[in-house]
């Protein structure tokens, strides 16, 4: 499966300098799995549930959240704060901080501003998807079913693939894997819908590198 521009915006490594040394537990990739041929009744039912999965989505107010962040790589453990704003038109801004409140870098105009670091993109609208648990890239072809899940994928324009995991009776994605020319990139979301995902785990597959996100608060704002 190809990367996408998804690794280069989002720049786990450039984040790891935005975050204060601490604990923290290193999510893996999702690992691909076998998913038999989808039947008529299998993509129906998929579909079906996927439109379930974006009306949850659509419904998010705007709101403040804040996470726990923490970031791996082999042996280095960095440990910080997330708090984002994402707002129902798709616009998401973040400020990372560390002990006692101390700005470390930002998210706004589509990337990420680290502290004598270069801006690294990241469109709003994929990183309001990654908050929300979904994938906003159109209607997905069902190419896989298996039990009561299965595998659904988008291709865009810039070579991007997206495959993600959904599971039907529950109508939520458990997991996307990104690709493209630059790698690939895993997302697992491995807590509740609380209606927002509790915890965001990704990983850069090519460097190794994982952020995991907790949320901790959620506010509706105007």
């Amino acid at each position: 499966m190809n990367s996408a521009r998804i690794l280069t915006g989002l720049s786990l490594a450039a984040l790891a300098g935005i975050l204060w040394n601490g604990c923290a537990s290193a999510p893996r990739a999702v690992g691909p799995r076998d998913f038999a041929p989808a039947n008529e009744e299998a993509r129906r039912r998929s579909l079906d549930a996927w439109k379930e999965a974006l009306r949850r989505a659509d419904s998010l107010p705007s709101s403040r959240l804040l996470y726990d962040l923490k970031y791996s790589k082999g042996a280095i453990r960095s440990s910080g704060t997330l708090a984002v704003v994402a707002r129902r038109n798709g616009e998401v801004t973040a400020t990372a901080t560390g002990p006692f409140g101390t700005p470390m870098g930002d998210y706004r105009d589509g990337a990420f501003h680290i502290k004598n670091e270069q801006p690294f993109r990241l469109d709003p609208r994929l990183f309001h998807g990654m908050l929300a648990g979904v994938w906003k890239g159109g209607a997905p072809e069902v190419v896989g079913a298996d039990g009561g899940e299965s595998l659904l994928r988008w291709e865009t324009s810039e070579g991007l693939v997206i495959e993600g995991v959904l599971d039907i009776a529950a109508a939520r994605l458990t997991s996307l894997h990104a690709g493209g020319p630059q790698g690939e990139l895993s997302i697992a979301f491995p807590g509740p819908f609380e209606p927002w995902p509790t915890v965001i785990e990704i990983v850069s597959e090519k460097t190794g590198q994982a952020l995991r996100l907790k949320r901790d608060l959620v506010e509706p704002i105007q």
